[in-house]
């Protein structure tokens, strides 16, 4: 099982339940009785048991938060219009009979004109489990919960969504949306059909050539968008070709883009081979993801970095690298290219070059190592006490990241996968690098693999896409 995966289950805290403003009095100002409990009941549509979303099935067992509003309620309109929440980011658990539910969360009254209309959204994880996948505690400006609803309008976001560069803390994120009455659910209860809001994105390489041997010990995936607000209330984009999806995203002009990265380690990675007798064809692929598992990122449309034009890419265009050494069959270094007595250190100065320890036999990797002066220690501050002494089983391998343009127009709750075939070529120089955009080797094949996310396995959607497919990127200047 991935490391990441089901990492995000929370446990509400006591203080949080009493503060709760789930507990209401009804509009005619008496206490709510027993019987008057809210109680959901959840699904992934389309999840069935051959379906990889039987996991997030399980996660969203341990309970997720709701937040309602109702209209009908005058108190809750506060003097400026403003429509304020009938309870907040309430956490609802299973009870017994497979049912969420929380004490604190009931109807309101039904009386008159009155239905005990609610409106509700609900979303998994925690907001605390989402601040604690980026390292940030609960004074975080990111994850921010906002209310601009009215009577008429309803307008509730999560702002500042982020998303971490090590692509090992990813975690996905799905939400609802629902309404209901007392009157009509009261007994039948409300059904919560919640949805996948970020896009799955994973690598996977295979490669034939009869002069040079690849080894794949990590994965980049570059400047994609790492921060954006997602509103629950955002319409449909195309409601008339049958789009039911709850929620959007809402992305500034130019929204902050990052690196997201996951550099193999010793939590039971391997390095990748692409030999001649290992992930040799198109079915034999390997996934180059490690145990990192799958990126989450948000959804968006990527132009391609132009390693033409923009070679240290200010433009911010989309590309993959991928952490690869490159030797001839006989076992000698290509890539990164050997130092030269000419020049001091220069595998340094063309490139970035990441240095692991690993096990000669079995191709695990036991630490990643940093360079000083021909010697090799575990941290970046090269105290003498963290000097790696390499047991005789291990040898020290160098690896150097190797880019690919890329365009893509990612939808939210679809995975895509990517095929690169190393068989012509490995790449360019990392847009990070000192000599961004120079070829290594001339050609990267790639091909491109949609499905939604939450089909059974070998039932593929296939979506128009502006990734270059089952085709040939020619990367040569």
């Amino acid at each position: 099982m991935n490391k990441k995966e089901l990492s995000y289950i929370t446990i509400l805290s006591l203080s949080a339940v009493l503060v709760s403003s789930c507990s209401q009095d009804d509009m005619s100002g008496g206490r709510l009785a027993v019987d008057d409990q809210i109680s959901f009941q959840v699904s992934l549509p389309g999840v069935n048991s051959r379906s990889a979303d039987k996991d997030m099935l399980g996660a969203l067992a341990s309970g997720f938060d709701v937040t309602a509003f109702c209209p009908e309620d005058e108190t809750s309109i506060s003097a400026d219009g403003i429509l304020n929440e009938y309870f907040s980011e309430q956490r609802v658990t299973q009870d017994g009979n497979g049912k969420f539910r929380s004490d604190l969360c009931r109807w309101p009254g039904n009386k008159d004109e009155k239905e005990g209309f609610l409106k509700f959204f609900a979303f998994y994880p925690s907001r605390s489990d989402l601040r604690q996948s980026v390292d940030e505690d609960e004074t975080s400006a990111h994850f921010v919960l906002t209310n601009h609803s009215s009577v008429s309008t309803f307008d509730y976001r999560l702002e500042n969504f982020k998303i971490n560069r090590d692509i090992a803390r990813h975690i996905d994120f799905v939400a609802a949306s629902t309404e209901g009455t007392k009157t009509t659910n009261l007994y039948s209860g409300v059904d919560l059909d919640f949805q996948h809001q970020m896009t799955r994105v994973g690598l996977r390489a295979w490669g034939t050539n009869a002069s040079y041997n690849v080894e794949i010990a990590g994965v980049r995936i570059g400047r994609p968008v790492i921060e954006g607000t997602f509103s629950f209330t955002a319409e449909p984009a195309d409601p008339e070709e049958g789009d039911n999806s709850v929620g959007g995203w809402i992305l500034d002009e130019s929204p902050v883009r990052d690196c997201v990265e996951y550099i193999f380690c010793e939590s039971g990675d391997k390095v990748i081979p692409i030999d001649g007798s290992s992930n040799n064809s198109e079915n034999a692929a390997s996934s180059i993801m490690g145990e990192g598992g799958w990126s989450m990122v948000i959804p968006y449309t990527h132009d391609a970095w132009n390693h033409h034009e923009d070679a240290p890419n200010t433009r911010q265009g989309m590309y993959f690298s991928v952490l690869l050494r490159v030797t001839d069959k006989s076992g000698i270094r290509l890539y990164p290219y050997p130092g030269d007595s000419a020049l001091d250190d220069s595998d340094e100065q063309k490139m970035t070059v990441i240095y692991l320890a690993v096990e000669k036999s079995t191709g695990s990797v036991m630490k990643r190592l940093y360079k000083s002066d021909n010697r090799y220690f575990t941290d970046t501050d090269f105290t003498a006490d963290s000097e790696y002494n390499l047991p005789a089983t291990q040898e020290i391998r160098e690896y150097g990241w190797a880019a690919l343009p890329i365009a893509t127009d990612w939808k939210a709750g679809y995975e895509y996968t990517y095929l690169l075939d190393y068989s012509k070529g490995v790449g360019l120089h990392d847009p990070d690098d000192p000599d961004p955009g120079a070829p290594i080797l001339n050609e990267v094949a790639v091909s491109t693999t949609v499905k939604e996310w939450d089909a059974p396995v070998g039932e593929h959607k296939v979506i128009d896409l502006t990734v270059i497919n089952n085709s040939t990127i020619n990367i040569g200047k």
